[in-house]
């Protein structure tokens, strides 16, 4: 039997994306690679790989609450 495999996000704290100039929640999969993974911009889609660029997640805490 076969699991249904839905994608997990782990979304940042509200960014301003340079790409679109739009404040966004930036997105990855939960299991993204350290190394080789990017947040991504939902409305542009720009990448924001983790080695380059800082952007914090939400807390815990927050995120429950929403």
């Amino acid at each position: 039997m076969r699991k249904g495999s839905s994608p997990q996000f782990v979304y940042s704290r509200p960014t301003m994306c340079l790409h679109c100039h739009l404040i966004v929640e930036m997105v990855h999969e939960r299991d993204a690679d350290p190394q080789k993974g990017s947040w991504q911009c939902p409305e542009c889609g720009h990448m924001y790989p983790f080695q380059h660029w800082k952007i914090r997640k939400q807390s815990a805490k927050k995120a429950e609450a929403a």
